[in-house]
């Protein structure tokens, strides 16, 4: 599978999957806290019912990309889900400069930034960990003049 461009073209996760057309996509009740699960033996995604539109974005974006990397083993699991994660935040959230305005729109508020940006709280503050120096020092001059 091609990787996506991240150029000016928006990362489109729902089309990344459809292109996987040897997996099945099934929506279920998920244990508490469990948006997603991906099984390498059936090829199937598992989606969690009731979640927004954003979490079902990023979700489905997180789960591809277990499908792309291929199983890990069980001792490796939480690297895995920050690699995923780091991962996800990037191709969703590109440009560092446009969360530092989402976030100076919102006035610091991350779940309004968040909305604005269409990923998850969550998502949201794992992009905001791999932001640049530039970018970061960019956020607090923008916030501090913002909240004036």
């Amino acid at each position: 599978m091609r990787e996506p461009d991240r150029g000016s073209h928006q990362h489109h996760p729902w089309r990344r999957f459809a292109l996987l057309t040897d997996w099945s996509l099934r929506w279920a009740e998920l244990p508490e806290g469990v948006m997603g699960l991906t099984c390498h033996r059936t090829r199937t995604v598992t989606l969690a019912l009731g979640m927004s539109q954003a979490e079902r974005r990023c979700t489905i974006a997180h789960e591809t990309e277990h499908v792309l990397r291929g199983p890990a083993p069980p001792h490796t699991a939480a690297r895995e889900e920050r690699a995923i994660d780091r991962t996800v935040a990037g191709l969703l959230l590109p440009h560092g400069r446009e969360v530092v305005e989402a976030l100076v729109s919102a006035r610091g508020h991350l779940e309004t930034a968040a909305d604005a940006l269409w990923v998850d709280d969550y998502l949201l503050q794992v992009r905001l960990t791999t932001l640049t120096p530039a970018d970061r020092e960019r956020a607090a001059q923008r916030l501090a003049a913002a909240l004036v």
